[in-house]
């Protein structure tokens, strides 16, 4: 049985940890396809949805995800408007996941 879908993301993770997320590593809801993080060789943990006013404590989130939405050559004030916008209970929002090993913060959204 597999509990998480989508795509993951991060480099060298053993098998095993792929494995363990997989398959017993409740899933969650998101708008579009949903993606797991990996960072220092094991699984993130997710924390949820958060919007703006929860990533504003997060700047190096917030600069992961300003590099996501300018990927498609959008203009930096629609990039700006566009994380203002992002929002923990509706749409758009931000997925936020914590590095177990390092603390780091990593997150996507769903970017239309």
């Amino acid at each position: 049985m597999h509990f998480t879908t989508g795509t993951c993301l991060g480099d060298d993770v053993p098998i095993e940890v792929f494995s363990a997320v997989d398959r017993q590593t409740p899933g969650f809801v998101a708008w579009q396809e949903t993606q797991w993080f990996f960072h220092c060789g094991d699984g993130a943990a997710f924390l949820g949805r958060a919007g703006a006013a929860e990533l504003a404590a997060h700047p190096e989130v917030l600069e992961m995800l300003r590099q996501e939405a300018s990927a498609g050559g959008r203009p930096p004030e629609q990039v700006e408007r566009y994380l203002g916008s992002l929002d923990k209970d509706g749409r758009p929002t931000a997925y936020l996941f914590r590095c177990r090993v390092c603390a780091a913060h990593l997150a996507y959204s769903d970017f239309p």
